[in-house]
C-alpha cells in the first residue's frame, strides 16, 4: 500500500484518528523532537484525571452535534481505551456498549467494522470478570467476520 493511502486511511478513520489523538494527549505531546515547539510551553499532561477530563470534555462537545456525527463514537472509543488502560473495566465496558450503540445505528447491525469493536468490548468484559457476557459478545463478533468474508469477493 503507498505511504499516502496509509495516511489517508489514518484520518479518515475515526476510531484510529480518536486514538491517535488519545495517545497524543496521554505521551505529554512532545516525545519525538521534530514535534517540540520552542515558541510555546504545553506542559505534559501527566495526571490521568486530566487525561480522563480532556477526554470527557470531548464526548461533551460530540454529544452536542448533530446525530450521526462520527466525533461521538471515535471519542466514546477512545474514552473507553483510556479506561481500560487504567484498569477500570467496568467504566471502558459502558463507553464500548456505547460506542457499539452509535456505530449499530449508522453503519447496520452485521458490519464488519462493528466486529472489532465488539472484540474490543469483550476483552474488556474478560478482565471485568464478566465471562459469560464476554463469550457472547466474542461469538457475534465471530459471526459477523464469518458472514462478512463469505460475501467478500477478495477473499
Amino acid at each position: 500500500m503507498h505511504i499516502f493511502s496509509q495516511r489517508a486511511f489514518f484520518i479518515c478513520n475515526p476510531l484510529i484518528l480518536a486514538f491517535a489523538v488519545w495517545l497524543w494527549l496521554i505521551t505529554g505531546c512532545t516525545h519525538h523532537p521534530s514535534h517540540t515547539h520552542p515558541q510555546r510551553s504545553t506542559p505534559a499532561l501527566s495526571s490521568p484525571s486530566s487525561v480522563e477530563q480532556q477526554l470527557l470534555a470531548t464526548v461533551k462537545q460530540a454529544e452536542s452535534l448533530p446525530p450521526g456525527n462520527p466525533l461521538l463514537p471515535s471519542s466514546l472509543y477512545s474514552l473507553a481505551a483510556y479506561y481500560e488502560d487504567q484498569k477500570e473495566f467496568d467504566k471502558s465496558a459502558i463507553q464500548y456498549q456505547r460506542v457499539l450503540d452509535l456505530k449499530e445505528d449508522q453503519i447496520g447491525p452485521n458490519h464488519p467494522d462493528l466486529a472489532m469493536i465488539l472484540k474490543r468490548y469483550a476483552q474488556v468484559l474478560h478482565q471485568a470478570k464478566r465471562h459469560s457476557e464476554a463469550q457472547s459478545v466474542t461469538a457475534r463478533a465471530n459471526a459477523i467476520l464469518k458472514n462478512s468474508s463469505v460475501k467478500s469477493p477478495n477473499r
